[in-house]
């Protein structure tokens, strides 16, 4: 699938959503469902920001229960579920270690009276998953050898520990993107690089927005019902030459930093010296070592800023105090600036407290606001999401606003559909079986690392890279040796991923430049397998080949530093 030539100018869409990360894209995969002609723009590429800036975590809400927000771990619990039984293959349980010392906040019985609130208060959230081998393992008891064994810190005061364990994304980049693609393929238009320039008002109502396409300049206009506001950090400075009320009063910018592997196959959380006392971290700030595709994950730091950047890289005081957290609780990690292989920053919304009439807040985590309530302009919703967690809900919540505002109420769509829908990809009953036997089927083929990564990015889909593979052998093998990204992932994506540069790639379709820099010789490579499919000529090749070395000096630091 070639980069689209845009949208019918003349066509009236049900919805327009602006914003092509995990809030916009399951806003427009639910409004597809329930039958609302649905279009969705993003001004750079799907997923490009926030969206990819993650911890690649699907967070249970057992860290809500200090706070005692119950709301927020049930409803964050059950939406974990939701979103493995639609795409089990994009999905790994991750154990965590938790340790205990002594004392009665620290010790055994506080976290075990704490882990049995959080079985009482999730019962029943894992029913979505029928297939036993996609539900999250119980947490159980571990001695206290067993937990030195890991290597953690303070190990005189360490009396044991606890695994509990977390669902991990094998990427947040192609989650989000699957979305898309599943709403693509029940009848929405998404269209990537192409930017709002403002909204189209008549009579007090927004009737679509004035849109520009980076590739070709030239602007246009969609006509629309009504329009959603997805665009996440980016929201209020879309509606502001409206002279609509601000939602957020600043923003909290988390760095997160790809290393060298640390801690085995255990995540942990370490205490940090990073400020605790803003308004999205409400306790005590730790800094999070996580296991993810043979590297260790590292993050967040936590600085308050009052508007973002399209493109934010972490500075070098947020890495050198990522660097020092980890020095300081795991001595024998001798961390350092050469071992880091990736660097990315992303954007939490702060709440501002001004808004509260026509907001559906849901259990705090997100907004959905309605402004002909808040600014007496009909036709514009924004939906602020917080928590790649919950973006369903959310989406879900503004279709069901969207299907009131326009008087469907007499149109019988499906209750609540995507809790059921799966993702293109995702129709697999049986994951263990699944895994069996494409391991079986394809070990001429790739090794089992190669097989079991393309099984965790395509799903059942699968089947359609072996076939490329088959037809063209040189695609089968590692562009990098110690990587499993391979060849036909790349023609893939410049076939059937609506991709617009090489970055698009490398950075979002696959993760051949998230785990480090590949190589002059691989990106040329790459860069040639782009262009045969995309029909870029030589000097095409090299621009798309230069934004991409731009986009990696910029995100690896560099070790003398």
């Amino acid at each position: 699938m070639r980069h689209h030539a845009g949208a019918d100018p003349e066509q009236v869409f049900d919805v327009l959503i602006i914003g092509g990360g995990i809030t916009g894209a399951w806003t427009a995969l639910d409004c597809s469902l329930r039958g609302m002609s649905t279009a969705l723009i993003e001004k750079n590429d799907f997923g490009s920001a926030t969206s990819m800036r993650s911890s690649r975590l699907l967070h249970g809400g057992i860290r809500y229960l200090q706070q005692l927000e119950l709301a927020k771990v049930r409803e964050s619990s059950r939406e974990r579920a939701f979103l493995i039984r639609c795409a089990p293959h994009m999905v790994e349980h991750l154990p965590f270690i938790v340790p205990t010392y002594r004392g009665l906040r620290q010790g055994r019985g506080f976290l075990f009276s704490g882990m049995l609130a959080y079985r009482l208060l999730t019962l029943g959230t894992q029913a979505p998953l029928t297939d036993p081998a996609t539900r999250i393992p119980a947490d159980k008891a571990l001695s206290r050898k067993q937990t030195l064994a890991e290597g953690l810190l303070n190990s005189e005061r360490i009396t044991g520990g606890r695994v509990l364990y977390e669902a991990q994304m094998h990427s947040s980049e192609r989650m989000t993107f699957s979305v898309i693609d599943t709403a693509r393929a029940f009848g929405a238009t998404t269209l990537n690089y192409v930017a709002m320039e403002n909204y189209c008002i008549t009579d007090h109502k927004v009737t679509g927005v004035q849109i520009r396409n980076h590739g070709s300049g030239e602007s246009n206009r969609i006509q629309a019902r009504l329009v959603i506001n997805a665009a996440g950090p980016w929201c209020d400075s879309l509606n502001q030459p409206a002279s609509l009320q601000r939602l957020n009063s600043g923003f909290a910018r988390g760095a997160h930093i790809i290393t060298r592997p640390l801690l085995g196959n255990y995540a942990v959380a370490l205490p940090s010296a990073f400020r605790a006392d803003g308004i999205a971290t409400r306790g005590n700030r730790h800094v999070f070592v996580i296991p993810w595709r043979g590297c260790s994950l590292i993050g967040t730091s936590y600085l308050e800023t009052d508007a973002p950047s399209e493109a934010p890289t972490p500075t070098d005081s947020e890495i050198d105090q990522l660097i020092e957290t980890i020095n300081a609780a795991l001595p024998q990690a001798n961390l350092s600036r050469a071992d880091i292989r990736q660097s990315f920053a992303g954007y939490y919304p702060l709440q501002s407290p001004a808004i509260q009439h026509g907001v559906y807040q849901g259990t705090g985590e997100y907004q959905l606001v309605d402004h002909s309530v808040t600014d007496h302009l009909d036709g514009l919703i924004t939906a602020l999401g917080a928590k790649f967690t919950t973006g369903r809900r959310l989406g879900e919540l503004a279709a069901q606003l969207a299907e009131k505002k326009l008087g469907r109420a007499s149109v019988k769509s499906p209750a609540n559909p995507t809790r059921r829908v799966c993702l293109r990809g995702g129709d697999i009953a049986d994951l263990a079986s699944f895994r069996a036997d494409c391991l079986r089927r394809y070990q001429v083929l790739w090794s089992e690392s190669t097989c079991q990564h393309l099984i965790s990015n395509y799903g059942s889909r699968i089947h359609e890279i072996a076939n490329l593979c088959q037809t063209r052998p040189d695609l089968a093998q590692p562009l990098v040796p110690d990587r499993d990204t391979i060849g036909a992932q790349v023609v893939w994506a410049a076939q059937q991923e609506s991709v617009v540069h090489l970055a698009d790639i490398l950075f979002r379709r696959t993760d051949l430049c998230l785990l480090g820099d590949p190589g002059d010789t691989v990106l040329a490579y790459c860069a040639q397998l782009a262009g045969a499919a995309l029909e870029w000529d030589g000097e095409k090749q090299r621009a798309e080949l230069e934004l991409v070395r731009i986009e990696l000096a910029r995100s690896i630091p560099t070790p003398g530093n």
